[in-house]
């Protein structure tokens, strides 16, 4: 039987104690030296799985008085930086597109609206009447509508109480979103879409997963549709 690497056992012994204290992010953890000598491990050992988890956003590592190792973020939001700054570094350096990532959203999206429909609790209802309130009280406001936008799509990924898929979707909201308002501005028209957030809204209130799911399809296309009529412009 193969026997994991020491920094993996760190690992896992770390995450447990984090578990066991219940950290929170901002908590600190310990030193290295404290660590290894509460595990019964090597310092290098240590060292090596904090560097593990600081790149996977979970930890933050200072040096100096009062330093030592932190908790940077929980679990699934490590999991949503580390995706999120993936993808960013890719739409940066060419190797994916807005119309590429338009595709993986409605592969993502779409379903998690259903669940959404099935799942959504009163807080996450109220979230999103007031996202779709407050985009129509300022139709003219620019970031107002930017910001409501992301978060009427992040409280319906919340919403699906999901929190695996909640994290693999927030991509979205902090890269695609941006990025996609950014190149559709010229064609979005803006009541349009504030219009297909209120089917959406309507079908989760209702309960109605296969509706909502549609409506989220019918949104995301009309999305995709205005980004090819912008590049068909500027081509």
């Amino acid at each position: 039987m193969a026997v994991a690497p020491a920094s993996e056992e760190v690992v896992r012994l770390i995450q447990q104690e984090i578990v066991a204290r219940a950290l929170e992010p901002g908590e600190r953890l310990g030193t290295e030296a404290q660590l290894a000598a509460e595990f019964g491990v090597s310092r290098p050992a240590v060292r090596e799985a904090v560097r593990l988890m600081v790149q996977a956003n979970l930890l933050r590592a200072a040096r100096g008085p009062g330093g030592g190792v932190f908790i940077k973020h929980s679990p699934d939001h490590g999991l949503a930086q580390t995706v999120s700054d993936s993808i960013a570094t890719m739409l940066r350096g060419g190797m994916t597109s807005v119309t590429e990532l338009i595709e993986v959203r409605m592969l993502l999206e779409v379903p998690l609206a259903g669940l959404a429909a099935q799942r959504a609790d009163a807080d996450a209802l109220r979230e999103l009447r007031a996202a779709v309130t407050d985009a129509a009280s300022l139709p003219d406001d620019e970031p107002v509508q930017r910001e409501t936008d992301q978060r009427f799509h992040r409280t319906i990924a919340e919403a699906s109480g999901n929190r695996v898929a909640c994290a693999l979707v927030a991509w979205s909201h902090h890269v695609l979103q941006p990025a996609l308002k950014d190149e559709i501005a010229p064609a979005l028209v803006e009541a349009v879409a504030r219009e297909q957030h209120r089917e959406i809204l309507e079908a989760i209130e209702r309960g109605r997963p296969a509706v909502a799911e549609r409506a989220m399809r019918d949104h995301l296309r009309y999305l995709s549709d205005v980004l090819e009529t912008v590049t068909l412009r500027v081509g």
